[in-house]
């Protein structure tokens, strides 16, 4: 299973390619909020360190906020836009959760 993870809700944003059990490749970036910028690169990164393609992909997990409203807008829009195109689920995770999990 292989399913690529986006974290838009602080100024540090992170993109994660999960195979199976362990992370195969975490991409975080810090900055401005340039999420807009950044996001789709990051991702396209993270998916070649990973030696994985789009295609590939199972499903996509965004975080949910709490946090930066513009951030969180920017991470479901691309993780929604992702979903559709490549025909996979979508999963929200609130980030607080996810935290506590951590």
């Amino acid at each position: 299973m292989l399913i690529v993870s986006l974290d838009t809700s602080s100024q540090v944003s992170s993109v994660a390619v999960l195979s199976a059990e362990r992370v195969a490749a975490e991409v975080s970036m810090q900055g401005a909020l340039t999420h807009s910028e950044t996001l789709m690169p990051h991702i396209e990164l993270a998916l070649q360190m990973a030696r994985a393609k789009k295609t590939e992909l199972d499903g996509i997990a965004v975080s949910i906020g709490p946090g930066s409203f513009t951030g969180l807008r920017i991470g479901l829009a691309a993780a929604k836009m992702m979903a559709y195109a490549l025909n996979i689920p979508m999963i929200c995770v609130p980030t607080l959760e996810a935290l506590a999990c951590h």
